[in-house]
């Protein structure tokens, strides 16, 4: 039974589209154990960034065929233009940094996806420094496609535990900016465990002040509970 993939799916751009219609025209070889397990997860997309264009179809082409989505880019730039919001970075690594300057790049203007890289050779020094950029995983050498499925698998689970973290992080730094300084300064407080009336004290105010300003803080927080709104805080400080 062939694969074929939809003509509307196919990259956008000239040349690779053109590669990737010749590639399509022939059945695509089926990973029935990596089919199954495609059909029973969430269907993830894949943001393809390689600046050889045979190895982008082809990395385009195997991800298709695992019953996945992809989408290609030449470079890091095109890829940080587009601006993508969900889905995961495969990025073609030649040992000189690639992976650390698109961490970077996408970190300055706000994308938060996971980016795994690969390479047919690369050392551990180039390794240790992408992950410490943050990149979740490489795939080095000859990896076969239930390898290669697995680590999508995971670096695209662990991407969206990350994209929720920042979201609430933002929905934090959001809240805590919206508070007066009295108010901020009441939160402070209650987040180093301070009473009404410890907090009254130590801002010279009275206590029913304190409660006031209390009672605002919580209701801009959405916080119902003391608890609840120091672990805003704590989220907007980037702790949690």
């Amino acid at each position: 039974m062939s694969l074929l993939m939809p003509v509307n799916a196919i990259p956008s751009m000239p040349a690779d589209r053109a590669l990737l219609m010749d590639m399509f025209a022939q059945p695509l070889s089926r990973d029935p154990e990596a089919e199954c397990h495609a059909q029973s997860s969430e269907r993830m997309y894949i943001h393809v960034v390689a600046s050889n264009q045979l190895e982008r179809a082809a990395k385009a082409h195997l991800i298709f065929s695992l019953g996945h989505h992809a989408e290609v880019y030449e470079d890091a730039d095109e890829l940080v233009a587009m601006m993508p919001e969900q889905g995961l970075v495969l990025l073609s690594e030649d040992g000189t940094g690639l992976a650390c300057r698109l961490m970077e790049k996408m970190n300055s203007q706000g994308i938060w996806l996971p980016v795994i890289a690969f390479a047919a050779k690369l050392g551990c020094d180039d390794i240790v420094a992408g992950i410490k950029a943050g990149v979740v995983d490489y795939l080095v050498g000859d990896v076969s496609r239930a390898e290669m499925l697995k680590k999508l698998r995971k670096g695209y689970l662990e991407g969206q535990a990350c994209l929720a973290v920042r979201v609430r992080q933002a929905l934090a730094r959001q809240a805590v900016k919206s508070l007066s300084r009295r108010e901020a300064e009441v939160l402070r407080l209650v987040t180093m465990g301070l009473s009404n009336k410890e907090i009254a004290r130590e801002l010279d105010i009275s206590p029913r002040t304190v409660e006031i300003h209390r009672m605002k803080m919580m209701a801009k927080l959405g916080a119902r509970t003391s608890a609840q709104a120091i672990r805003v805080e704590i989220e907007a400080a980037g702790l949690a």
